[in-house]
């Protein structure tokens, strides 16, 4: 692995063009150059809009080697490694539980209301729509914000107070989710924000349509 600096101008060029979480810069890259894909995937590309003193203190090596200490199954963890003791085990990785119907329902409703469509702010929308997803099934939101599709492999996006997430990095913007004890990121761009909720909805198990619905929802003006 090779490490490069990079200037913010191009350094944003390509956040812009991730696709999905934890997408690496390497992989971002050999798509925009239509290079052929490797197997092993480089650091996942962080897209928070740092400083420039922060960029330059990026080491891009370090997901490789955390990748490496993390084991494919529960089955796996080797209680030797250096890990703090009152760190949580991973979840389980499960087939989704299948939303009720009435779930759906209540998020379509909150927003079709009109408060909702005439507000002008992404981070508003944002926040609201992740205070419903919430409030619809408090358990199922909590394991799908812990769960590494939702989070990325180098960055944390949700946490249980402002600490955690202002200790990854003093330009985060955490913001507490409405009626929730959970706070989120908040300085990254609308394509991630939408990245995010998908993500947060499939790991809850939201079907297709509702996730389209309130994708469009998000970025409606």
């Amino acid at each position: 692995m090779k490490i490069i600096e990079v200037d913010e101008e191009l350094y944003q060029y390509i956040a812009s063009h991730t696709q999905s979480i934890g997408e690496s810069a390497s992989d971002i890259l050999r798509r925009l150059l239509a290079l052929p894909c490797l197997s092993i995937s480089s650091v996942a590309l962080d897209l928070s809009e740092k400083a420039e003193a922060e960029t330059e203190q990026t080491a891009l090596p370090q997901a490789s080697s955390s990748e490496e200490d993390i084991p494919s199954t529960p089955s796996e963890v080797d209680v030797s490694v250096g890990e703090p003791e009152n760190t949580p085990e991973p979840p389980v990785q499960t087939a989704p539980t299948e939303v009720k119907q009435g779930d759906s329902n209540a998020l379509i409703a909150l927003l079709d209301r009109p408060e909702f469509k005439q507000e002008t702010k992404a981070v508003v929308r944002f926040l609201t729509i992740l205070s419903g997803l919430y409030q619809s099934n408090p358990a199922d939101f909590s394991a799908a914000i812990r769960s590494e599709n939702v989070q990325g492999r180098t960055r944390v996006y949700f946490a249980q107070n402002e600490q955690t997430l202002l200790a990854a990095g003093n330009h985060t913007k955490p913001k507490q989710i409405p009626n929730s004890p959970h706070w989120v990121i908040t300085n990254n761009n609308s394509g991630r924000k939408m990245i995010m909720l998908e993500g947060v909805m499939r790991e809850m198990g939201f079907d297709e349509k509702t996730i389209d619905y309130v994708k469009n929802a998000f970025v409606a003006d």
